[in-house]
């Protein structure tokens, strides 16, 4: 009868066998352990970077733009830069209403215009928005640096503006800046509020006023140039298509068209990070097998004298098999868990980027999945690294063996 393979025969000799070479298995651990440690804090660093650009710039932007053309014609246009009243706004909204992917919309009037306070004047663009619209679009409350947010904008007399616009007309919430719009008309704005997404081209622009005082200053009663909507699938810009289709006096834009950098720069530090993560476990599961196919070679001997005495195959298997099992798990324990200490210790770290990105610590990722990843991996990667050689020694013959002692 041949033997079982779990037994405590069987998983004595392979404790033994893992204690004798405490060198060897102490070097296999270690290898597995900086693998997952490297693959953890790369995923989790590089992956971060991306959801803080992401949050940055894609959740405090809409998904999808609707503009009007000049004269009713389709033509590439420069959201914001020229009034264009949009058409048939009531049939948009309906239309808009019924389409499963979309998630809220609101409306804007986007004027040019020059901010003025004591110290500087600076040409860009107004957005005139909803309060009570706006804050399903955007959420920002927890972008707010001082002041208060969109409700603010009720009063009619406010203005909210980006932390880096603010710092260039050095004012601070409570002051007053000058709107001079291109039609001539100005008006003095309270600043209600100072807020940051953390991208300076997106603080060193953004501006938002009520809707209806620049409606009123621009004669503009009703009237809006801009629909801005946001997607419950955001990868979904079938809309898009949709919208210029049964709209002919449309201009649209996704945040793909306008964020073509970003998207790109995102797929490439993808590849980049779980290529060299992947990697990176590969080249420590090579260096194990070799340390393993090592151990194997050398009890060579001890094989041929359990295969003599009734040893299946299968059972020659299992012994080295559980020493890579053991490798493994403790490799990847100890990895999982420096990967985290590593990873929060960069969390922690002062990020200094010269104002281009407003971010305090290097931006960290902690999401659990990668871990368990991580882990899997590292011990799948070591059982193969012990099966392969094991499974080659247990189908020598033992008399070949004996002989060449």
């Amino acid at each position: 009868m041949p033997k079982p393979v779990l037994n405590t025969t069987n998983l004595f000799i392979a404790f033994q066998y893992l204690l004798t070479r405490k060198k060897q298995s102490i070097l296999a651990t270690l290898g597995v352990m900086l693998g997952v440690t490297t693959f953890i804090v790369m995923v989790n660093f590089m992956t971060g970077v991306n959801d803080f650009l992401d949050d940055a710039v894609f959740n405090g932007s809409p998904d999808i733009i609707v503009g009007a053309t000049p004269d009713g014609k389709k033509k590439k246009q420069n959201f914001g830069t020229a009034i264009h009243a949009l058409a048939k706004v009531e049939e948009i909204d309906h239309f808009l209403e019924n389409d499963q992917n979309v998630s809220s919309f609101a409306h804007q009037i986007i004027s040019p215009a020059i901010l003025i306070s004591t110290t500087a004047q600076l040409p860009g663009s107004i957005n005139g928005v909803f309060p009570l619209e706006e804050r399903k679009m955007v959420d920002l409350d927890r972008r707010l640096l001082s002041g208060k947010g969109f409700k603010s904008l009720l009063q009619g007399h406010t203005i909210l503006l980006g932390v880096s616009l603010a710092k260039r007309l050095e004012v601070v919430v409570g002051d007053e800046v000058n709107m001079l719009l291109s039609n001539g008309k100005n008006m003095k704005l309270e600043v209600s509020g100072i807020f940051s997404f953390g991208i300076t081209t997106i603080d060193n622009v953004r501006t938002y006023v009520s809707a209806k005082t620049l409606q009123k200053l621009m004669h503009q009663e009703n009237k809006i140039t801009n629909i801005h909507v946001k997607l419950k699938n955001r990868d979904d810009v079938a809309l898009k298509t949709v919208l210029s289709e049964n709209f002919k006096a449309i201009t649209t834009q996704d945040w793909k068209d306008s964020n073509k950098t970003i998207v790109i720069g995102n797929k490439v530090r993808d590849i980049l990070t779980w290529s060299v993560s992947f990697a990176l476990l590969l080249v420590a599961g090579f260096g194990i097998y070799n340390i393993l196919n090592i151990t194997v070679i050398q009890k060579r001997k001890d094989i041929a004298v359990l295969k003599t005495i009734g040893y299946a195959a299968r059972d020659i298997v299992f012994i080295f098999l559980i020493q890579s099992i053991i490798i493994g798990l403790l490799g990847a324990v100890f990895g999982t868990s420096l990967g985290y200490l590593i990873s929060y210790i960069i969390s922690t770290t002062p990020l200094d980027t010269s104002d281009f990105i407003i971010v305090e610590t290097y931006p960290i990722n902690f999401k659990l999945s990668y871990y368990i990843l991580g882990f899997l991996f590292g011990v799948i990667t070591t059982v193969l690294a012990g099966y392969f050689p094991s499974k080659k020694a247990s189908r020598v013959d033992p008399v070949t063996i004996i002989r060449g002692i």
